[in-house]
């Protein structure tokens, strides 16, 4: 079934009246799906707006994830530093399973609980089934179409989440993550 979604997204995405907006999506979703989406989850958490860099962590961040991933195809770093600090709503992401927005009212809800074990507990009690809160930033992508840049936020209980840089490369009709920078781990 995601490979047929995908498919016609990636149709979609040679056609004329594809937004941009269109293939972030489609990127943003292979990638959700690829590293958080197991046989044993029943929806997906993600966060209603995209990430925003901007602090000074998420700027060294930054820096040491370029390290890390090395040379970029042309155009590709310039592109995701253009749209990286400018958030959207996130929208309809084609998953294997559910999807959960993540409100920013349930964010400020949640956030009230201090205690870091109480905090988790009771956000899995709120979702079931999910293996976290998950948020991604805009997508950079190439002059030509073919390749990503998306930064992936994740929480997973306690002292699990962090921070991965993703190049997301397009082979064929299919999208893929061809290299990871994980600069932060909590």
């Amino acid at each position: 079934m995601l490979r047929v979604v995908i498919s016609l997204l990636f149709a979609a995405t040679n056609g004329a009246d594809t937004t941009r907006v269109d293939v972030e999506r489609l990127v943003q979703a292979v990638v959700i799906d690829s590293l958080f989406v197991r046989d044993t989850t029943r929806q997906v958490v993600v966060g209603d707006s995209t990430v925003i860099g901007g602090s000074h962590f998420v700027d060294e961040d930054y820096q040491s994830a370029l390290r890390m991933l090395g040379t970029l195809p042309a155009g590709l770093q310039a592109d995701f530093e253009s749209v990286r600090g400018h958030g959207r709503a996130m929208g309809p992401l084609p998953l294997r399973r559910p999807v959960v927005s993540m409100s920013a009212e349930v964010r400020q809800r949640m956030r009230a609980i201090r205690n870091p074990a109480k905090y988790w507990a009771a956000f899995f009690d709120e979702f079931p089934g999910t293996p976290g809160r998950i948020e991604v930033s805009r997508v950079g992508l190439s002059p030509d179409g073919r390749s990503a840049l998306v930064l992936v936020e994740y929480g997973c209980g306690g002292m699990c989440g962090g921070t991965l840089y993703l190049l997301v490369q397009r082979d064929g009709d299919r999208w893929r993550i061809t290299r990871k920078a994980q600069p932060r781990i909590v």
